[in-house]
């Protein structure tokens, strides 16, 4: 059994090493859709387009989700049936189509009472943190109880049915598209794909880690800071991304929190952030107004563009400096 697939690349000004991944990820994938979210078009487009990549401009419209969305249904036009999902400066190990394929064929052979044409599963690689040089944590699920891989020890399947994942390096079938249908683009950027796997869970779509494959990655710009002895990392996230962090992560914590309580283990992150933002990062005040508004906004469900949704704040907090 054998799928077609294709990949959407997100681009956001792009440095011309990242460009330079692009042509690699030309010769590895047989339909390659580059969304490039730079407000202004780059003349970089032609050159790519002429390796038979789609390149699609979107303006940033509707952040991450929008392009995932508008790169999905163009890959879906041309007959793919699997979709991957990369960050323009994933860097693929040898043989990570064909590894996460065949992991497909078999979520395949175990959906019941499904056919080839709509079996629904995502399916996401095991991630190695480049900045921290380590495995991200990933989480399990048994029912609805969600427990934390010990990745010290070696897995004992080469699927395991996991509860969450980042959406760089992972698959989505065409049946889960089609049952789980668009990315909320209200949520624009962060908690994208949380958002995603939560509805994936709510309509039983399984979620599989590819334990066979490693993606490594970068997450963020960390930098490694003491704090009474204590070794932190300090990613000095600008206030805006601050305020989606804080506000997607309340709102998803809020509308999924019966079904699964372990939903509101996203908002640790924001918390363990704060303290070594206020301590060592920049731009610590408009940082402070950027939680402040995010935590009222995802306790009022207030979603969309900042932008569009508080003008003057929006703004305010993407003045630099």
């Amino acid at each position: 059994m054998s799928f077609s697939f294709g990949a959407v690349v997100v681009t956001y000004f792009p440095t011309d090493g990242q460009l330079a991944n692009l042509h690699a990820l030309s010769r590895m994938c047989p339909r390659l859709c580059v969304v490039d979210n730079t407000p202004q078009p780059g003349d970089w487009h032609g050159k790519i387009a002429e390796e038979r990549v789609t390149v699609l401009h979107n303006g940033n419209r509707g952040g991450i989700a929008g392009a995932f969305n508008c790169g999905i249904a163009a890959l879906e036009a041309q007959g793919a049936e699997l979709f991957f999902l990369l960050d323009q400066d994933s860097v693929l190990p040898p043989g990570y189509f064909e590894a996460m394929c065949e992991a497909a064929e078999k979520a395949q052979g175990m959906a019941e009472g499904e056919g080839k044409d709509d079996a629904a599963f995502l399916i996401g690689p095991l991630v190695h943190d480049t900045n921290l040089d380590a495995l991200i944590p990933q989480f399990g699920l048994q029912g609805k109880r969600v427990y934390q891989f010990d990745l010290r020890k070696p897995f004992t399947e080469s699927l395991a049915r996991c509860a969450f994942m980042i959406s760089s390096g992972s698959l989505i079938s065409r049946g889960a598209w089609a049952r789980l249908g668009r990315f909320d683009e209200r949520y624009v950027i962060d908690h994208v794909d949380t958002d995603y796997c939560m509805r994936a869970l709510r309509s039983e779509v399984p979620l599989y880690l590819n334990t066979q494959v490693v993606l490594h990655h970068r997450i963020g710009e960390l930098e490694a800071k003491s704090l009474f002895g204590w070794k932190i990392y300090v990613i000095n996230y600008p206030a805006v991304r601050r305020y989606y962090i804080t506000r997607n992560a309340l709102d998803l914590s809020l509308a999924h929190m019966r079904a699964f309580p372990a939903i509101l283990f996203i908002n640790v992150y924001t918390l363990k952030q704060i303290l070594p933002m206020l301590i060592f990062e920049r731009d610590r005040l408009r940082k402070s107004v950027a939680l402040l508004v995010g935590c009222f906004d995802g306790l009022f469900g207030r979603l969309g563009g900042i932008r569009e949704a508080r003008p003057r704040v929006g703004r305010y907090l993407s003045r630099s400096g």
